[in-house]
Parts: structure tokens; C-alpha cells; sequence
């Protein structure tokens, strides 16, 4: 109504308001009203954005390769991109400008460029196999690339999905692949023919140093069989001199041992003898002693009076041999004795007082 618009943009547009020459809004993702009679809207896309290209090149040789690849990329300065290309849009949202159009086509003018000035160091066949270089190659100019920075763009990926000749030339290439490929297989098997005669050869050799060194073994083995046998025998004669000698060692050691007991039984003898007559003297000499001291013993007794004699012996007699005495004196006077008692207690008591031995 009476020129006024409403737009609303995605998170991926970036949309400039311009009024009177001058940007008035700009951002992404914007909803706002706007006079249309005197404004222009520009959405230029903030989002990454993918692009094929395919191209034909020269190599270094002359001959033609085809390069299909493909390439992604942003624009980091929506507003400086607005100023060089024409995003505009109507009042549905819709593009008038070209700017959709020529954006990928600047970009791919300038991947080609980038790689023609690597392709032209190269042959066909190194062409053919370069993918990776090439790629790596488009990835470090196009980082420095003045076009892409003046634009306000950034190179994100770059690949090249295939790198074909033109068809003469592929059957020419295949061919000479086929041809290698068959010199290889006639080489294989030439190969492989001399391997089995060298292998067959090795294996004689092996059977025939095997063979020797067998035979060897077997000669080694018999030498020391007969060295073992050899050192048998002499063991054996040294085993029997030896049983020889220690059975004349031990022949004589009996014979000194039997010596040294005869010797041994006679001086034991002889010390018994010696012993026997040193006992018999002694016997004879302690007799003679006292029989000695009993005579002395008697003369002296001889002299005292029978009264002296009892009384001395009273003397070292206890209670109850004095009391036998007694007795046995009473035995010989017991026509004058009567009556005579003894008590139980008494009897007792020269029984307990008796010397026990």
C-alpha cells in the first residue's frame, strides 16, 4: 500500500537496503518495512556455494587434456562485492541483476588461469597423473589471488575429479599401457622361468652340500665313536689298575692292622701280667699289715683286765646292743630268775631304736 514493502531475508542473504545512492540497512537475516519508489534492494549470498567447471587445456607437449572439477567458495565482503556486480532484486525477492550469473563464471576464469600456467610445465603423461599437485597448486595462488581478495571472495576447496585426454590419444595411451603391460607379463615370465632354473639349480646345490655334509657328519661321528671307545678301554684299564692297587693297598693296610692288634693283645698281656703280680703283692703286703696290727692290737688287750675290756666296749655300743648284752647276761643266770616282763612298748622301742643298713 502506497509503495510500502515488507521483505524478510534468510540467515544465508545478506540484504543491502540502498536510498538516495547510500546504504541505508544491510545483514543477514533482516526483516523490515521499505519504500519501494525510492529504495533498491541487493541480496548478495552469504552462505558457502559450490560450482562445476570443466575446460580444455594445452600440456606441454601439445596435446589436449579436459579438467572437470569442482570448487566452493564464500564471499567474505557482501559490501564491496554489492559495488562490483549487480545483486539486485524486485520487490518479489527475485534477481534482476546478472550478478548470480557472472559471480561463478569470474571464478572459474580464474581457476583456469591458475592452471594453465601449471599445465604448461607439463607433459601429457605427467598431466594425467598431477591431480593432487594441480589441486594443491589452484589452493595456495588462489589464497594470494588480487581478482578474488578486489572481490571480496575466499577460495574454500578445491578437487578435480577427473583429468581425461582427448580420445585418439587415450587409445594411443592405452595401447602403449597394453604393450608395457605385455612386455611386463613376457618379462614376469622370463623371469619367473629363470627363477624356477636358478631355484632348481640352488636346490641341487643344497642336496649335494647336504649330502656332504652328511657324509661328513657320518665321518666325524665314527672318529668319535672309536675316540669314545678308545677312552672306554683305557678307562677300563685304569679302573682295573686301580682295583688292583687298592685291593694291594687294602691287603696290606689288613696285615698292618692285624699286626698292630697282635702287638696290641701282646702288650695288653704283658700289662696284665705286670697287674696280676702288682695285685698280689699288694694282697700279700696288706695281709702282712694287718695281720700285724690285729697282733698288736691283741697284745695290747692281752694286758688289760676282762672288766677293762666290756667296758671299753660299752662304750661305742647304742642302746640296743646294750640291751642284748643284757639279755644274754640274763640268759646265763635265768635258773635265779623268776618272773621277768618285758612290755610291749619296750619291745617296741628296741625294735625302732635297731640299726637299719
Amino acid at each position: 500500500m502506497l509503495g510500502f514493502r515488507f521483505i524478510k531475508t534468510r540467515p544465508t542473504d545478506y540484504v543491502i537496503l540502498f536510498r538516495n545512492g547510500r546504504a541505508r540497512r544491510h545483514g543477514t537475516a533482516l526483516s523490515f518495512f521499505y519504500y519501494a519508489p525510492s529504495s533498491s534492494l541487493v541480496i548478495v549470498p552469504a552462505g558457502s556455494r559450490d560450482a562445476n567447471c570443466i575446460f580444455n587445456e594445452t600440456t606441454a607437449d601439445f596435446q589436449n587434456v579436459a579438467i572437470q572439477g569442482q570448487f566452493t567458495y564464500s564471499i567474505i565482503d557482501p559490501l564491496k562485492l554489492a559495488t562490483l556486480l549487480d545483486f539486485s532484486v524486485d520487490i518479489h525477492g527475485r534477481y534482476t541483476g546478472d550478478g548470480m550469473e557472472k559471480l561463478p563464471v569470474r571464478f572459474t576464469n580464474v581457476v583456469q588461469i591458475t592452471l594453465r600456467e601449471k599445465l604448461k610445465s607439463l607433459t601429457l603423461r605427467e598431466a594425467l597423473t598431477s591431480g593432487t599437485m594441480l589441486v594443491e597448486h589452484v589452493r595456495t595462488r588462489l589464497k594470494e589471488n588480487e581478482t578474488l581478495t578486489a572481490l571480496g571472495l575466499e577460495l574454500l576447496d578445491f578437487t578435480i575429479l577427473q583429468i581425461s585426454p582427448t580420445p585418439d590419444m587415450a587409445r594411443a595411451l592405452e595401447a602403449t599401457a597394453r604393450e608395457m603391460l605385455l612386455k611386463e607379463a613376457d618379462q614376469a615370465v622370463y623371469e619367473r622361468r629363470n627363477f624356477a632354473v636358478e631355484q632348481e639349480r640352488r636346490i641341487k646345490e643344497n642336496e649335494l652340500q647336504t649330502q656332504i655334509a652328511v657324509e661328513e657328519k657320518n665321518r666325524i661321528i665314527r672318529e668319535e665313536q672309536m675316540n669314545a671307545e678308545i677312552a672306554v678301554q683305557e678307562k677300563v684299564r685304569v679302573v682295573e689298575e686301580t682295583k688292583m692297587e687298592s685291593a694291594r693297598s687294602l691287603e696290606r693296610k689288613r696285615k698292618e692292622i692285624e699286626q698292630e692288634k697282635l702287638e696290641a693283645e701282646i702288650q695288653l698281656e704283658e700289662r696284665r701280667r705286670e697287674l696280676v703280680a702288682n695285685t698280689s703283692h699288694n694282697l700279700i703286703e696288706q695281709a702282712k699289715a694287718k695281720s700285724e696290727a690285729t697282733r698288736m692290737e691283741l697284745a695290747l688287750l692281752r694286758d688289760l683286765s676282762p672288766e677293762l675290756v666290756e667296758a671299753l666296749l660299752l662304750n661305742h655300743m647304742d642302746a640296743g646292743s646294750m640291751v642284748a648284752r643284757a639279755m644274754r647276761d640274763l640268759s646265763r643266770n635265768a635258773d635265779k630268775i623268776g618272773n621277768l616282763n618285758i612290755s610291749p612298748e619296750l619291745l617296741e622301742s628296741l625294735i625302732d631304736r635297731a640299726p637299719k643298713k
